[in-house]
């Protein structure tokens, strides 16, 4: 869609990326969706206490301008005109939380990431005042009651900081997500910042109106916030306002998406039904589902995937959100000094090579019926299940009040034992969120669906990882070879603001290589394995019940060596010996006079 007046490359767009690690800036040529100029800076996490986890605002934006500076220089080196830039787009963490002084641009705290528990008790505050309902606003936002949404992090800075409801009261405050905060930043702060966010962080907050797609006074008075401090809302594709500042001088901003339904879009999964997951410290699985806006009756997040126009239809997702995923192995790597590097240490590897028990997973050049006669692997599986609930458990449950747990520990147990499970926690969770997506789509035929999961994410670039999660899960996991799916996915928006791309270009001119992971486990094996990871779910539930511990354990182990054991359960005991002793009659009978 190049019309001439730009390089070999075409027209340029650059993209602004927070995510919860790194600051990045990215070049993108608009032909082809190459990255031709980049620089990335991590971000300092500021942790005071188990749970909580800060970022400086002011580093973010400097940050930024940082690799803003970068980026065009290693354009100019390239020999590549940066006049070519055309917009800017702004991508980020969704939930990250800040507030500052619209008169001196410096904020009243620091940004309180989206997975930061600080708000807890005022969770546990509102869920007892509502009868424990953690649906109780669903029907307006789409979302549960949880602390990692932006409401409950507002009400904490009020009531906790001073400063905040001084500004507050003084009418100088201003909250926003940190797309707005890089918004009000760029387009020049102090008296002329503009103060917006897109429809995707809007929803995070859990202050919009899922419906009307605008900001709800009665949420913001359940939550007892006030809504003038709210940024407003707009759609992913528009011009936001102008760079004011730095070698962009005068570049339009022309997309603001979250991090998840932008890598939707850069994943172009455009089509209702069709699934991805990002795999990160956090795991986030979306189902694209057109413009039916779903309302869950199983844990799941109904949210919005994209809205590409103020005069186009949206396009809504359900979503399951996962807290801990790379981040318990990150923690297994630090707190526990187990070295869990898949590609260098042999152990571990090998451990991701016996989920099948008796047979082995084998990457994806092997097929199923190659497992016990070529790839010949026959390590027994561990028994340990690994449920990382440091700080409560999301989707499908959200339940602020469960811990984590390990069991199945042995003498014998190794540090690798216990990675394996870590990393199966992460596809057992993955596997939860897809059984709810159908129980939410009792309408729609999945016999003629593939089940096929879109995969990416900083863990997804381990091969063995993502075979070892295809085998857990049941699904064929294709692995786009994209660069940045998030920074394509805002790219895209930014670009059909400037008319540069459209969505029919994309799906032909951006489609990249693709690798594809097919499960080797059978059935039976995933649900032998999955309801022993239920049963620790449900310990974990309920980690503080010592009453029942027992029993529970007993009913446990006869479950295992007894499939039918549920059943007879579930008849009455009289009934049960009666008709046993019937049948045994007629068989005796059977015996004696065989039918002719």
């Amino acid at each position: 869609m190049n019309n001439g007046r730009y390089g070999r490359f075409g027209a340029l767009i650059g993209i602004s990326y927070v995510s919860g690690t790194h600051c990045r800036f990215l070049i993108y040529s608009t032909r082809n969706a190459e990255v031709l100029a980049f620089h990335e800076l991590k971000l300092r996490q500021i942790v005071h206490q188990a749970g909580w986890l800060e970022y400086d605002p002011s580093e973010i934006y400097k940050s930024m301008q940082e690799c803003i500076e970068t980026a065009y220089k290693n354009l100019v080196i390239l020999e590549i005109n940066p006049h070519d830039i055309i917009s800017v787009g702004i991508v980020n963490q969704r939930g990250t939380t800040v507030l500052w002084n619209k008169q001196t641009g410096q904020a009243l705290h620091n940004a309180i990431a989206w997975c930061d528990s600080r708000s807890t008790p005022l969770l546990k505050t509102c869920l007892h005042n509502n009868n424990n309902n953690v649906d109780y606003v669903r029907h307006r936002s789409g979302l549960p009651l949880s602390s990692c949404f932006s409401a409950l992090k507002i009400r904490w800075l009020l009531e906790n900081v001073p400063a905040v409801a001084k500004t507050i009261e003084e009418d100088k405050c201003l909250f926003g997500t940190l797309d707005s905060w890089l918004l009000w930043n760029l387009t020049g702060g102090v008296n002329v910042g503009i103060h917006s966010t897109d429809i995707t962080n809007a929803h995070y907050t859990g202050l919009m109106n899922l419906t009307s797609q605008q900001w709800d006074a009665k949420l913001c008075k359940f939550f007892k916030l006030p809504i003038n401090i709210l940024p407003r809302i707009r759609s992913n594709s528009e011009i936001y306002g102008y760079v004011l500042e730095g070698p962009l001088l005068g570049v339009p901003i022309a997309g603001v998406m979250g991090e998840q339904p932008a890598a939707m879009l850069g994943q172009l999964c455009l089509k209702p039904g069709q699934n991805i997951c990002t795999l990160d410290d956090s795991c986030f699985v979306l189902l694209n589902t057109g413009r039916q806006l779903l309302a869950s009756q199983n844990g799941l997040i109904s949210g919005i995937a994209y809205k590409l126009g103020p005069q186009t239809e949206t396009c809504y997702t359900l979503e399951g959100a996962i807290s801990n995923a790379g981040s318990t192995v990150n923690w297994l790597r630090q707190r526990l000094k187990i070295n869990t590097e898949i590609n260098s240490n042999d152990n571990v590897m090998e451990s991701l090579t016996t989920f099948l028990g008796e047979s082995s997973m084998i990457s994806s050049s092997c097929s199923s019926s190659m497992l016990n006669v070529e790839c010949g692997l026959a390590a027994k599986r561990s028994e340990v299940t690994f449920v990382p609930a440091f700080h409560g458990l999301y989707a499908p449950y959200w339940r602020y009040d469960a811990r984590g747990i390990i069991l199945g520990l042995t003498s014998q147990t190794t540090a690798e034992n216990i990675t394996q499970a870590a990393y199966e926690a992460t596809g057992f969770q993955i596997y939860e969120v897809l059984q709810a997506f159908k129980k939410d789509t009792p309408n729609w035929d999945h016999s003629c669906m593939q089940p096929v999961l879109t995969f990416g994410g900083d863990y997804a670039e381990s091969t063995h990882l993502v075979q070892f999660i295809s085998d857990i899960i049941g699904y064929m996991l294709e692995r786009p070879q994209t660069t940045s799916p998030s920074g394509l996915g805002v790219m895209i928006a930014a670009g059909i603001t400037m008319r540069a791309v459209s969505l029919e270009y994309a799906i032909k001119m951006y489609a990249p290589p693709t690798d594809v992971y097919a499960p080797t486990t059978t059935p039976n094996r995933r649900e032998l394995l999955y309801r022993r990871w239920d049963y620790a779910v449900k310990r974990c539930l309920n980690w503080n019940n010592y009453e029942t511990y027992e029993s529970d354990i007993e009913l446990f182990a006869q479950r295992e060596h007894d499939p039918n054991f549920s059943i007879r359960r579930s008849l009455p005991g009289s009934l049960f010996i009666t008709t046993s002793f019937a049948l045994f009659l007629l068989a005796n009978y059977l015996k004696n006079n065989p039918l002719s």
